[in-house]
């Protein structure tokens, strides 16, 4: 009996598909072993493909909570600096001119007094500070700058005492120019909104507030002082008189009681960049795990992938080999 086997062509066509499974299968190996990750979420998943994308979308989540979180750290952290450059104008100041006025040394009183115009301008710098494209001190008007120039306070209070029979008229305009809804400050030098920048949530739906404006009270309190400093120090109509030691030692005292409002500010905001700090640390702990656990489920075994790799190089060489000797093979040839 006379047994007829496959064709030349059915082994060459065989030939042809296994060198094309061979090569898929060595492409999706070398694609495990490049990047450490299973081709087949399939099978690295046994078919559930449900937990790998719960898995996928905690961490998103947690991903977008950590952009929250260095924002909010570093406008806070910002916030704490600047807070931190205004009571350095205040601290010093004050008491410098309230002894000075104590002790009645007029020329030294206006002399520590001139420098408040300086002092002010930095104040008004530190309140207009900006995180990247926020404004830090304008609450929720974050592309609008806090405070108006120094220049435009200092010329609003310099028409206030000028336009004041005595001190008491003159610190009576001041207050209802800084603290009146009304008054030039509400309208002319406070630039931002009357309400917050929003605050940083965390994963738990807390909310953690942390936002400064400079018309709080605190802020204006130590504007106002630096003003009337500055102001009272080369009054035309106050100069050399018991009205301007007035003003001069209002000025003073009032530094004073600011500086230690900023002090409960940063004190505040403290405790807040805690919260935040703790936030930070409980967002970066469970990224680990759920990372981790993701890892466990796509991650390819290296040695396991070079190990499939290698095996499959040999079975491609030797697919080849094979190929080379069937195209030289003819009856020609193996009659002789």
């Amino acid at each position: 009996m006379i047994t007829i086997g496959h064709s030349g062509l059915a082994s060459a066509m065989k030939l042809t598909e296994q060198t094309a499974l061979t090569k898929f299968a060595l492409e999706v190996a070398s694609n495990e072993l490049s990047s450490g990750m299973k081709d087949n979420l399939v099978d690295a998943t046994a078919g559930d493909l449900g937990k790998l994308f719960a898995i996928d979308r905690t961490i998103s989540t947690l991903r977008s909570e950590a952009d929250a979180i260095q924002l909010a750290e570093g406008k806070s952290t910002l916030t704490q600096t600047a807070l931190g450059n205004i009571h350095k104008n205040l601290a010093d100041f004050g008491p410098q001119l309230l002894s000075a006025v104590e002790r009645g040394d007029e020329h030294s009183s206006r002399l520590i007094a001139s420098d408040a115009r300086y002092a002010l301008g930095a104040v008004v710098a530190s309140l207009n500070v900006r995180y990247g494209r926020h404004s830090v001190f304008a609450g929720a008007a974050l592309d609008r700058q806090a405070i108006a120039p120094a220049e435009v306070i200092i010329s609003d209070i310099s028409a206030v005492v000028a336009g004041a029979a005595d001190s008491t008229a003159a610190l009576a305009a001041i207050d209802d120019y800084f603290y009146s809804p009304t008054g030039g400050f509400e309208t002319s030098v406070f630039l931002g909104a009357a309400l917050d920048s929003p605050p940083f949530r965390n994963q738990n739906g807390e909310l953690i507030e942390y936002a400064q404006r400079a018309d709080s009270f605190e802020l204006r309190k130590a504007i106002r002082a630096l003003t009337v400093a500055a102001v009272a120090s080369d009054a035309p109509n106050f100069v050399g008189t018991p009205d301007q030691l007035d003003l001069l030692r209002e000025a003073g005292s009032s530094a004073i009681d600011a500086a230690g409002g900023i002090v409960t500010l940063r004190e505040t905001l403290g405790f807040a960049e805690g919260r935040i700090e703790i936030a930070e640390a409980r967002n970066r702990s469970m990224s680990g795990v759920f990372e981790l656990e993701r890892s466990s489920i796509i991650s390819a075994d290296p040695y396991e992938a070079a190990t499939k790799f290698e095996a499959l190089q040999v079975q491609l060489q030797t697919i080849y080999t094979i190929t080379a000797r069937l195209s030289n093979l003819s009856l020609t040839n193996f009659l002789r």
